[in-house]
């Protein structure tokens, strides 16, 4: 049975009033916006509204007491019914990146980032080991900015973990952060202590790919083909036969912000949630 949020069932009734053209505001919670409860909610409601408003506020704010929650304040105008569209348009309508068989993927998270990525300066690892390593502020518009930083790749190509002992400069870089790397709870729920949370496997990120930060003030892709690895905070969309020229000409240049305007939420200071849940309703010409 999935929990949720009882403001849920007061929004859809208030939008089942709300007239055609009409605008309707809210203090609410955001979890809404990409938690599984609501995901009927929104099927429902998200293709009938133009969303004008999503300001995040703190919960001191909103709230007399001290509480953990996460307000924003709502206003959107309820959309007036189109005009059946003629058989001809409707073939040309926009689909969703899940349409035309995109594949979205968010990059593995590690569970202490100082263990397993090396700076440019660093050269500890045994090179074999190593993979280029991208996040967030690497990413630009239409270009990525080398850092020259790399990830332990932690797992072989069947997917098994490696065994540091193996491998001499690895295990005594592992054992200079084995303190914090016990701390972890996966460790503590039985976890290896050298482990990453997820599974970093050099082939998975192999195929070209665009790379989207998962929040940014204006949304921003670019592409990737040299294999490199993004960080827990960068999502990845690998497309069909890997034409990901054509996706990019179809998301770049302000595209995907305009695509993701009215799906995506907006956290403190304005910046836009590129989730994968967000990102796989993205509607592009075909």
């Amino acid at each position: 049975m999935t929990g949720g949020d009882l403001f849920l069932p007061f929004l859809d009734r208030a939008l089942e009033l709300l007239e055609a053209g009409g605008r309707i505001g809210f203090l609410c919670s955001d979890r809404w916006r990409f938690m599984g409860f609501a995901e009927r909610f929104r099927e429902k409601w998200l293709p009938s509204l133009n969303i004008t408003s999503e300001i995040g506020i703190s919960a001191f704010e909103a709230f007399v007491g001290d509480v953990d929650s996460y307000p924003t304040i709502l206003i959107a105008v309820k959309r007036r019914k189109k005009k059946t569209e003629p058989l001809l348009k409707k073939r040309h309508r926009k689909k969703t990146l899940t349409e035309l068989g995109c594949v979205v993927k968010v990059g593995p998270a590690l569970g202490h980032t100082a263990a397993f990525v090396l700076d440019a300066d660093e050269d500890d690892v045994e090179p074999e080991l190593l993979r280029p390593w991208i996040e967030a502020s690497d990413i630009k518009n239409g270009f990525i900015k080398r850092r020259g930083r790399r990830v332990v790749v932690m797992y072989d190509k069947e997917g098994e973990l490696i065994d540091p002992k193996k491998y001499r400069l690895l295990m005594a870089r592992l054992k200079r952060f084995r303190k914090q790397l016990k701390k972890r709870s996966i460790v503590q729920n039985g976890a290896q202590w050298f482990r990453t949370i997820d599974r970093v496997i050099a082939a998975d990120w192999k195929r070209p790919k665009l790379l989207i930060p998962e929040l940014a003030k204006v949304p921003r892709v670019t592409i990737d083909r040299s294999g490199a690895i993004p960080s827990h905070g960068v999502y990845a969309i690998f497309a069909p036969d890997d034409d990901v020229d054509g996706m990019y000409e179809k998301l770049r240049d302000g595209k995907l912000a305009a695509a993701l305007n009215g799906i995506a939420p907006k956290v403190k200071g304005e910046y836009v949630r590129c989730y994968k849940r967000f990102l796989l309703m993205v509607r592009v010409p075909h």
